[in-house]
């Protein structure tokens, strides 16, 4: 297909027939229009399962660098910038020297989009680590720490990104923080002295325009449809800033933001002189195809990566990173230590030592396959309860999916009221800076429920729906 080779230790066949097809589209090799054999072939062909070039397949289209048409098959999508030239160097930036709910009523089911299942956090094994710390650790452990995190974690970190996520960076760029609210409390100080805009998602998580209102951001709402934000709304006279982007997974909607979306932010940075902070919240835990690549490989000078622990293992943890570029370093790591911002050094350490052992990767790929498990039943659910009264939208990822409700007699429900039945639950709304433009769009989280919980809810949601719908 195309000289696809495999090479024997390049990893997974899927994986690198994704690159493979990747790299060809963007470079130019693989036109726009182009016609893919049929999976059929291409299985007999690479002697391979068919299966694992219908995830493919299915990866790159939910990605935007393919588009499928009934009965006619599968093509390269039209609209994909091709690279003069790759990004992406083959060693590490080099660092310069100088910057070396409480309260939840009983019986109410929570539909709570952002907390990961605690019931299933690995708590012996956990104790364990952070046991031996507490008797066998270094003084430091215990001392105030280095502002930029403790060494070994940094560089499981750096291992980590590299091995799952293709990112390539020095640890040294890698800044250990107490969760992703920090890591934008210090970026936006630290860049507030050169930037004054920021363009944010509409709508994302709270506190995003919180803190950069705080910190008196010009705030440039930008709308989100099923592919991401539409960058297309910043315009390349704009003022330089921050673009603030969950291209991963798109909360709360769930949207990819497409390749060509990608493209165009990154040309919008270079360009106009932006910073990209890309928020990588849960791309683990992606149930159909392997993560996302992050938008970090088109342009590291460019954006600065922050990840956290807070879903894999538990918010409790209170540990996070940024990957930043190597000109921004010393800067931001300046800013955090003048804001005197630390993260525990026993839970560092403990941290470093369960992802050296392997029970990170263990843990997450337990998970990802109960949240995948969870999020058929939910949507089995959901079909069997509204029927064709609401639509599951947003790419099969995380721990949270978005339900619309189609029909203007959904629209001016108030479902703050569904407490009354039972259930907790969010509106898109809740989280647009511009109000009224999605009516009857819910956010469900299902990560913290079982199945049981979740048929159980979604009963009370079709009671409290039909009470508020019918003439």
């Amino acid at each position: 297909m195309f000289g696809f080779i495999p090479a024997a230790e390049g990893g997974s066949i899927l994986s690198q027939l994704c690159a493979f097809l990747r790299e060809g589209i963007t470079s130019g090799k693989l036109s726009p229009g182009i016609r893919l054999p049929p999976t059929r072939k291409v299985a007999q062909e690479l002697r391979i399962a068919r299966n694992i070039v219908i995830e493919v397949y299915e990866q790159l289209a939910a990605e935007g660098y393919l588009t499928s048409r009934v009965g006619s098959g599968t093509f390269i999508a039209e609209g994909i910038q091709v690279e003069a030239a790759p990004r992406l160097r083959s060693e590490p930036v080099p660092i310069p020297e100088s910057a070396l709910s409480s309260g939840s009523k009983e019986n109410v089911i929570d539909f709570d989009a952002g907390t990961p299942d605690l019931r299933l956090f690995p708590r012996r094994l956990w104790h364990k680590y952070v046991k031996e710390i507490m008797d066998y650790g270094a003084d430091v452990a215990f001392d105030y720490g280095d502002y930029q995190g403790i060494r070994v974690l940094r560089e499981e970190i750096a291992r980590y990104v590299y091995r799952v996520k293709g990112i390539r960076c020095n640890p040294d760029q890698i800044l250990i923080t107490s969760g992703t609210s920090e890591g934008l409390i210090m970026l936006a100080s630290a860049l507030s002295p050169l930037y004054r805009t920021a363009y944010v998602e509409d709508p994302t998580i709270g506190f995003v325009p919180d803190v950069l209102e705080r910190l008196h951001y010009d705030i440039h709402p930008v709308p989100v449809d099923q592919h991401g934000m539409s960058l297309s709304r910043i315009s390349p006279t704009d003022p330089a800033g921050l673009i603030l982007l969950t291209p991963s997974h798109q909360y709360p909607t769930g949207s990819i933001l497409s390749i060509q979306r990608r493209q165009q932010a990154v040309k919008l940075a270079e360009a106009a002189g932006h910073y990209i902070v890309e928020d990588d919240y849960d791309s683990e835990f992606r149930h159909n195809g392997g993560p996302v690549p992050p938008l970090q490989l088109l342009a590291p000078s460019r954006v600065i990566y922050a990840g956290t622990f807070s879903k894999t293992l538990s918010p409790a943890l209170r540990i996070g990173f940024l990957i930043v570029p190597p000109p921004l370093l010393e800067r931001v790591l300046q800013t955090k230590a003048g804001l005197n911002l630390t993260a525990s050094g026993i839970t560092q350490f403990a941290l470093a030592r369960f992802m050296a052992d392997g029970h990170f990767d263990r843990h997450v790929h337990k998970m990802k396959a109960i949240y995948k498990k969870r999020r058929i039943f939910l949507v089995e659910q959901c079909q069997r309860r509204f029927g064709d009264q609401a639509q599951i939208l947003g790419d099969e990822a995380g721990m949270h999916v978005q339900i619309a409700f189609g029909g203007a007699r959904y629209a001016n429900i108030d479902w703050q009221r569904s407490e009354a039945y039972g259930i907790r639950l969010s509106s898109l709304d809740d989280y647009a800076r511009i109000k009224g433009r999605l009516p009857g769009k819910m956010v469900l989280g299902y990560g913290k429920l079982t199945e049981e919980e979740i048929g159980e809810g979604l009963r009370r949601l079709h009671a409290f729906v039909q009470s508020h719908t019918q003439p």
